[in-house]
């Protein structure tokens, strides 16, 4: 009878251990982008996933529970700040980890690739003329204490200081904009005949502020009409584990 109860606790506590691995939230952000200088749209914002074996909530800032939130979020040059607090909280009787992932990344349906968490982060906040700031108060959980998991969005529309963007491997040549050259820490404007000079120079190649928001909105407008799909796509996973 002893053995047997041994055996028991054992297949408890590997059954313990293989839920709390378990993935428990989903968090898609779809930024919509028609052209702005038109008119505007919204960005959809999801927050979709599966709670484990032990007790843990996701509420978003207006205090309601659930495993999927659907937020608008306005998108243009100039727009009202945006900010989305979740709050992650341990009603469990153990401490827990809080940790989240970048998991997917797309712009115009490519998928960009990006090996480390603080590289994802850093890329989404400063790629982009339009700002996604995605942040966590603390990485881990006491019982019964809470976690913020925050998702800052800004798009500045003009700048005291000029700001220039590379250029991509998956932009496009546009004649009627002004593209620089990046030598010695200087842009100069850099005249291109052609596509075909475009593309020989694409790797040293910079956009100005007004030309790449007119960029983003030309293009992404195009590519929703077109597939009925968002331009940006961002993909987080949410995951609460056992403190070892």
């Amino acid at each position: 009878m002893k053995k047997k109860g041994k055996s028991k606790n054992l297949r408890k506590a590997l059954l313990r251990k293989k839920y709390i691995a378990l993935l428990l939230a989903l968090f898609t952000f779809c930024v919509n982008i028609f052209a702005w200088f038109a008119f505007s749209t919204n960005a959809q914002l999801e927050i979709d996933g599966t709670v484990a074996s032990w007790d843990v909530d996701f509420k978003d800032s207006n205090g309601v529970s659930s495993r999927r939130f659907v937020v608008d979020v306005p998108m243009k040059p100039g727009m009202d700040d945006f900010s989305k607090v979740f709050e992650v909280y341990n009603r469990s009787d153990v401490p827990a980890k809080f940790t989240y992932d970048v998991v997917g990344l797309k712009l115009f349906g490519n998928s960009i690739n990006i090996d480390n968490i603080a590289d994802k982060v850093n890329y989404l906040k400063t790629t982009y003329p339009f700002v996604i700031d995605i942040s966590s108060d603390k990485d881990t959980l006491n019982i019964g204490e809470t976690a913020e998991f925050s998702v800052d969005v800004t798009w500045e529309f003009e700048s005291a200081v000029e700001k220039y963007y590379k250029v991509l491997d998956y932009y496009t040549y546009d004649s009627s904009f002004e593209y620089f050259s990046l030598n010695d820490n200087i842009y100069t404007p850099t005249p291109l005949a052609n596509e075909i000079a475009y593309n020989n120079l694409k790797a040293n190649l910079y956009l100005g502020k007004d030309d790449i928001d007119t960029y983003f909105g030309m293009q992404c407008g195009i590519y929703e009409k077109s597939t009925n799909l968002p331009c940006l796509v961002v993909d987080i996973n949410l995951v609460v584990e056992q403190d070892s």
